[in-house]
């Protein structure tokens, strides 16, 4: 369910107003918000320029997990994606989780797509400590390909594009 009808109310407020100038590029202004009103605010203050892409920055990766979901009710159909953090070190010598690399090299790739003209620019919800990660070289991140419903595939193309995701046969 869309939440994305509650921001016109915030759009007509003032005090919602005065703060995203407030915001604008260049100001150096604080907001101290509580937690329960953040996500409403940050969507109100991001909604006012779609074709902005933007990062927010969260404390740690379970509060921007859930600042993200909560982002996504009220900015949908516009993109809002989690970036999180690797789980273990680059030194550790260890692979990090399937699904946290998927989660972070969407991530990526939504910010670098730009703004589309139905859904707008991404958003992108990130820890701290993710943001302190090094980010591979992007020649060397995994990419995806589309399978569009409906539409003919050819079998061998399909599976080296698999390959070249990372799957095996």
């Amino acid at each position: 369910m869309s939440l994305r009808s509650l921001l016109s109310y915030a759009h007509d407020d003032g005090a919602v107003n005065a703060l995203a100038s407030a915001a604008a590029p260049g100001a150096h202004e604080r907001a101290f918000v509580s937690a329960s009103m953040r996500p409403y605010l940050l969507a109100a203050l991001l909604d006012a320029d779609p074709a902005r892409p933007a990062l927010v920055v969260a404390g740690d990766d379970r509060a921007a997990r859930d600042l993200a979901a909560d982002l996504k009710a009220f900015l949908a159909p516009r993109l809002v994606r989690f970036y999180p953090a690797r789980g273990v070190r680059y030194e550790s010598h260890l692979a990090p989780p399937p699904h946290l690399v998927g989660l972070r090299v969407a991530a990526l790739d939504a910010l670098l797509e730009g703004a589309s003209a139905d859904t707008g620019a991404a958003v992108v919800v990130a820890s701290a400590a993710a943001l302190c990660e090094k980010v591979p070289d992007p020649e060397l991140r995994p990419h995806g390909f589309t399978i569009e419903r409906g539409g003919l595939l050819d079998l061998d193309e399909t599976a080296a594009q698999l390959v070249a995701c990372g799957y095996e046969r």
